[in-house]
């Protein structure tokens, strides 16, 4: 009985030191407003094309491997032809994106709507907490 008392006693105070030395908590729901998440499929530092910000862009990449910027309050509408294309989606922006040749990668931010079809496969979003992230995979392996 001693034994299990001491035992619980030293579990307590470990708690409690640890409970000390922790991160402070964070307040949930909050979103700091930034740059879009990082696209899953990045690595390049290439801006590539930017739609302003409030504006409506529509782009084409016939051959692939093409990254665009849609800014703050934006619409695009994207058609990527030969796959391996990124898209990083503002705040508030609504992106419209369809990957014919598979493998394209989203950063969708606070706020804004991503639309990814993806036909090839192999596509992947990276969603803020708040916005909408919606695909269609034919080919499958996305996420």
């Amino acid at each position: 009985m001693i034994r299990a008392l001491g035992l619980l006693s030293l579990t307590m105070i470990a708690a409690c030191v640890a409970a000390t030395h922790a991160s402070p908590p964070q307040p949930r729901g909050a979103w700091v407003a930034g740059p879009a998440p990082e696209d899953p499929y990045g690595g390049s530092s290439d801006a590539g094309e930017t739609c302003g910000p409030n504006a409506t862009c529509n782009f084409e990449c016939p051959g692939g491997g093409c990254s665009y910027t849609c800014a703050e309050g934006s619409t695009c509408n994207i058609e990527c032809d030969g796959g391996d294309c990124r898209l990083n989606c503002g705040l508030g922006a609504t992106c419209n994106f369809e990957c014919d040749g598979g493998k394209c990668g989203t950063g969708c931010s606070s706020g804004a709507t991503c639309n990814l079809e993806c036909d090839g496969g192999s596509c992947a979003h990276a969603c803020a907490p708040d916005a909408t992230c919606n695909s269609e995979c034919d080919g499958g392996h996305c996420s």
